[in-house]
């Protein structure tokens, strides 16, 4: 009998703990937002993620209500409620929120994401830089080449977007001369 009650209580531990696959990386707000590493931190569902109860209530949120989490090595924002958005990785950390706005990965295409983790824009782009101005660089065709920790993006045609996701500023084959017109845009 006792062997029974252990062997039951073995696997209703190790199937809670199975319920949540992935580890993550979060900041930990019982150690004063030290940065943990944890097990069993979230699992995939759906298409997104679904964080661990336990891990979630540990989580320190910042003044604008998020928190910072890399679950299986890819950052995203999370909200106390536990929904979250996958972002690039920038400075070995989640993609920052400039003019409100941070940066993902779609299937076909960059997104912007506010505050609040709302979709605020999908493009067509395969490479979108965050916002300055109001308008962003964005590059068609382009392919991001890994350069140790840090990547670098190659080739393509690079134009500039407003916050609507309107072209304007045409692509173009030389990024070098979007740069000096996108600055001098910025300044109008």
């Amino acid at each position: 009998m006792l062997i029974t009650a252990l062997l039951t209580m073995l696997a209703l531990a190790s199937g809670k703990a199975a319920a949540f696959d992935l580890s993550c990386v979060y900041p930990d707000k019982t150690d004063q937002g030290v940065f943990d590493n944890a097990e069993h931190c979230a699992r995939e569902e759906s298409g997104g993620v679904v964080f661990n109860p336990e891990y979630l209530r540990r989580m320190q949120f910042g003044d604008d209500r998020l928190a910072p989490a890399s679950v299986a090595g890819n950052w995203r924002w999370v909200r106390p409620d536990g929904h979250s958005v996958p972002v690039i990785t920038y400075d070995n950390g989640p993609d920052d929120f400039e003019e409100g706005l941070a940066r993902g990965r779609r299937p076909d295409g960059m997104a912007y994401y506010d505050r609040q983790l709302n979709l605020a824009l999908a493009t067509p782009y395969a490479w979108a830089e965050p916002f300055s101005g109001g308008l962003a660089a964005v590059c068609s065709r382009c392919v991001i080449v890994p350069e140790g920790e840090h990547s670098r993006v190659v080739g393509g045609d690079w134009g500039a977007i407003d916050r609507k996701g309107a072209l304007v500023l045409p692509l173009r084959p030389d990024p070098a001369s979007l740069r000096s017109e996108l600055e001098a845009a910025r300044k109008r």
